[in-house]
């Protein structure tokens, strides 16, 4: 039961999408994040129709582009968003640590943060121009995998490391009891690997074995280039602000989506 109201406590925080079902509980908390990912799913779906539906009424390049890039924001409420600002405001400050650890708490946005963001969305931006130009229908499958690739990683995260004593993830944070918690989310993340890769090859393969081959390579990279910069990011923020909390796995959401953009945008 916990595991439900768990995904209901996930989609109502996390997502923008209307809950039909509203839940809170205190002691499922760590099961909403393990539903974390489930939401990625939710969401991913919607961003792979959105890209067939720009392509099939042909729009404009630059407003399927500005479409697909205001999506992933647009959908989650802002809220990973406004942990990118608020980390990029207290480390970019290169204060001592407790001053920024108080600017990561400050609700006020500094200029740091609008820096930060609006080269993110130039980023973004410039990554969907490129993937929509090329129009290559097995992106849908990618842009599905993406947003639960980052959630995955972000839970793991908060589940696995030590919160600042801020956090309000500092009272459910415990590592012993979390164990089967992470395998569970581990396994979310190998299992839309594998579907991700097997599902999409198959699918692009009726283009051509070059089709297949193609996706495979982009696929693989895009993965790759997620885990890498989730897990970066991560160990980045932490060292620069003396923990994990909820605004650090926003900004490892922000920058492994971003990695995720920019790898299908090269290869």
């Amino acid at each position: 039961m916990k595991t439900v109201t768990g995904f209901f406590m996930a989609w109502g925080n996390f997502c923008a999408i209307p809950c039909p079902c509203k839940k809170w509980d205190e002691k499922a908390r760590t099961h909403m994040l393990v539903m974390f990912p489930i939401i990625g799913l939710m969401m991913g779906l919607l961003w792979s129709a959105l890209f067939w539906a720009v392509l099939f009424l042909e729009l404009p390049v630059p407003v399927s582009a500005a479409l697909l890039t205001a999506y992933p924001f647009v959908v989650s409420g802002f809220i990973h968003l406004d942990g990118f600002m608020d980390c990029n405001d207290a480390i970019l400050s290169r204060r001592p640590l407790e001053e920024r650890q108080r600017i990561l708490k400050d609700s006020r946005v500094g200029a740091f943060a609008v820096i930060t963001v609006v080269l993110l969305f130039m980023m973004v931006f410039s990554g969907m121009w490129a993937i929509v130009e090329e129009g290559a229908l097995w992106i849908s499958w990618c842009l599905m995998g993406i947003p639960v690739f980052s959630r995955a990683m972000s839970a793991d995260s908060v589940m696995g490391r030590r919160p600042l004593s801020t956090s309000q993830y500092e009272p459910s944070f415990h590592p012993q009891k979390n164990r089967g918690f992470r395998i569970c989310n581990g396994a979310i993340w190998l299992l839309a690997a594998l579907l991700l890769v097997i599902a999409g090859a198959f699918a692009a393969s009726r283009a051509g074995e070059a089709g297949a081959a193609v996706f495979m390579k982009s696929a693989l990279v895009m993965i790759g280039a997620q885990f890498a910069a989730s897990l970066l990011s991560g160990i980045y923020a932490r060292k620069q602000l003396g923990g994990m909390s909820g605004d650090i796995a926003g900004f490892m959401l922000v920058w492994s989506e971003l990695a995720a953009v920019f790898a299908l945008a090269v290869i």
